[in-house]
């Protein structure tokens, strides 16, 4: 009887065990499928799209340059203050991936201003060691110059704008949300936008069509009009605007040859004498050169005679 309780007791004891890390792994998962995904961005300019509250990210070597531009505003000539832009650059590159912000989580869209990535940059490179050993300067008063020149010069060359591609809009029915952000807009089409997840094959239609011209010459198989060629303000001599035709053609009130009545109207106007042309003053020489070599003749002839 009391081997039975026993046993009663035991599996009751498991059961309960059993029970609570069931639920305990399920939390786990729940939490950890929630977490939000971090999005690498491939320049720390332009759009990114991920899904809300995502993390952003950019790759230290698509700062590094602006990095090293900001150093060597600190630095002195054979890094004698300790400034070495170089080794400051090569540091935040071997960084990798830096947060810089996020995807709002309760808006389509969102901005990561340039002191946000900035201050982030400026974060890891504290962050990164001995910062004489990272190339920051001798002291700190030389060090927080050089973070400060950093700080400034990728301030002023960055900014995200971000897009979530799972956003809805609250107390509008499915069938009224606006479209899913699969690329930024203004993407060129054929080209997709750094940090989405996917095939990469999703594309966008330009909301302009403006910059399309109507007509286009040159084009085989398309006739353009000649309106579509000069602007209806176009003032020409003789006629507005070129007319084109066929040659014998029943156009215009003289027998078809409207098209070329100006064909023979056609005046010389004067130019800059050629290089080779003979002038005046050229043929009077040659005339009176013309004129002393026959007086020489004739005196040499009567000296012969006489």
């Amino acid at each position: 009887m009391r081997k039975t309780r026993l046993m009663k007791t035991t599996r009751r004891a498991l059961t309960v065990t059993a029970v609570a890390a069931a639920v305990a792994g399920g939390s786990l998962l729940t939490t950890g499928t929630a977490s939000a995904s971090t999005v690498l961005s491939q320049a720390c300019t332009g759009s990114v799209v991920g899904a809300l509250s995502d993390q952003v990210a950019v790759q230290g070597k698509d700062v590094a340059d602006l990095v090293k531009v900001g150093a060597q505003e600190q630095e002195w000539f054979l890094h004698l203050n300790g400034v070495d832009p170089q080794k400051i650059a090569d540091t935040i590159t071997a960084k990798g991936a830096i947060t810089v912000g996020k995807v709002p989580a309760d808006a389509a869209t969102g901005a990561i201003t340039g002191d946000a990535v900035a201050s982030a940059v400026v974060t890891t490179l504290k962050n990164a060691g001995d910062p004489y050993a990272v190339g920051l300067g001798i002291g700190g008063d030389q060090q927080q110059k050089t973070l400060d020149a950093i700080q400034r010069k990728v301030a002023g060359n960055c900014g995200l704008t971000t897009y979530a591609n799972n956003y809805t809009q609250p107390g509008l029915p499915a069938a009224q949300q606006p479209a899913l952000a699969t690329t930024a807009p203004g993407a060129p089409q054929g080209t997709t936008v750094p940090g989405i997840a996917g095939t990469g094959s999703a594309t966008a239609p330009p909301r302009n069509y403006g910059n399309i011209p109507a007509a286009v010459p040159g084009v085989a198989g398309v006739a353009t009009p000649p309106g579509a060629l000069y602007p209806s303000t176009a003032t020409l001599p003789d006629q507005a605007l070129p007319q084109v035709g066929v040659l014998g053609g029943p156009s215009g009130s003289n027998g078809g040859q409207a098209d070329v009545r100006n064909a023979g109207n056609a005046s010389a106007i004067g130019g800059d004498p050629a290089a080779g042309n003979v002038q005046l003053p050229m043929l009077l020489a040659v005339v009176a050169l013309a004129g002393v070599s026959a007086a020489l003749v004739r005196t040499w002839v009567l000296r012969k005679l006489s």
